[in-house]
């Protein structure tokens, strides 16, 4: 276990070695992806390290969405990112449900943003009578169980996987009309993607509804 690589903020790591290491890597790692999390880890105690790569790989963007979630600093949420994964390290041995692994690092993760952010504020109110003290208002991170943050999180991969799937043009279009905040115009957005602004209606409701058939399928 000692061997494993802890990873740093968000990243899995960086691969060193030859062209034919690397591709040997990352065939391996392709077979690893396919596994299911109890798999992965019953392989990290056995001291497989592809095993630990790949769980990595898999959650490190559910771990680091919580603090960010929980409105902690970039340091923190780099702090919180790392306890998780030394956590689940150390108790990976004794590890009861693994198939519910990523309800565990939902969960490991809210504690850890819980302690943080319980001693900022001892910090910053403990001059302040606890009359005078506002009632913080709860996220929805805060409020779901961690299943329903994993669901939450399942469905963004697969929308996110969808929309790159969906092609250039479209994952532009639909970028520009429903999450860009800067709210372009019509004529803007036709001038961007060099097409006729009456083609935006019809081009839209194409785009839309090879997204709704891709996630149906995923």
């Amino acid at each position: 276990m000692e061997a494993f690589f802890l990873p740093l903020r968000s990243q899995s790591g960086v691969l060193t070695g030859n062209w034919a290491e690397k591709r040997y890597y990352g065939q391996a790692m392709k077979q690893y992806e396919q596994l299911s999390d109890g798999e992965l880890v019953a392989a990290c105690r056995r001291g497989d390290s592809r095993g630990w790569d790949a769980l990595v790989a898999r959650y490190e963007r559910l771990v680091y969405t919580i603090p960010i979630r929980y409105g902690l600093s970039q340091s923190e949420a780099d702090d919180v990112f790392q306890s998780v994964w030394t956590a689940l390290l150390r108790h990976l041995p004794s590890l009861r449900q693994p198939e519910r692994l990523s309800a565990w690092l939902v969960t490991t993760a809210r504690r850890e943003c819980w302690d943080r952010r319980r001693g900022a504020e001892h910090e910053r109110t403990r001059s302040v009578a606890p009359e005078e003290m506002p009632e913080p208002e709860a996220t929805w991170v805060e409020t779901l169980s961690p299943e329903e943050i994993v669901t939450r999180y399942e469905q963004h991969q697969a929308l996110q996987q969808a929309l790159k799937q969906l092609g250039h043009r479209c994952e532009r279009l639909l970028h520009y009309l429903y999450k860009d905040t800067s709210q372009l115009s019509y004529e803007e957005i036709a001038r961007r993607l060099n097409m006729a602004v009456g083609s935006i209606g019809p081009t839209r409701a194409r785009c839309l509804q090879k997204l709704r058939d891709l996630l149906e399928k995923s």
